[in-house]
């Protein structure tokens, strides 16, 4: 996967996360939460459907809670979740603002290789099919 590629998946990916609240039911607001001036967006956008989005997820968390190589982490998350300065991240890391691109595409690509075990994973543990019967005939009938 070029460079381009991989900032592409993961842009997909920030998009995937900022969209989900979009599929669950709003949730309830305190009272003090009602007398705040309301934030509407005018379009609410397309929550994005990608089967491969979910075990990418999955990845990026099982190697943040891992630990070891913190500084790739920390260098995915600022380039890509939070968009800091790279300059500022760079100086932080006491390293060029080149290296904190190549370590979070180094975090990006280590995320997609352990993507692919976690979908691996998860299919070996779930059914093949699902029974044709089962799912016409879930609904309760008196």
């Amino acid at each position: 996967m070029s460079e381009a590629d991989l900032d592409q998946y993961v842009a997909r990916w920030v998009h995937w996360c900022n969209t989900r609240r979009l599929l669950a039911p709003g949730v309830k607001s305190n009272i003090l939460a009602r007398l705040q001036p309301a934030k509407v967006r005018t379009v609410e956008p397309d929550a994005l459907m990608d089967a491969s989005m979910p075990h990418f997820n999955a990845a990026i968390h099982g190697l943040c809670e891992q630990g070891g190589d913190e500084e790739a982490a920390a260098a995915f998350l600022g380039v890509y979740w939070y968009a800091v300065n790279i300059k500022a991240l760079a100086r932080e890391q006491k390293c060029a603002r080149g290296t904190v691109y190549n370590r979070a595409r180094r975090f990006a690509r280590q995320a997609i290789a352990m993507r692919e075990t976690i979908r691996k994973v998860h299919e070996s543990m779930t059914a093949e099919k699902c029974s044709i019967s089962v799912e016409h005939h879930s609904a309760c009938m008196d």
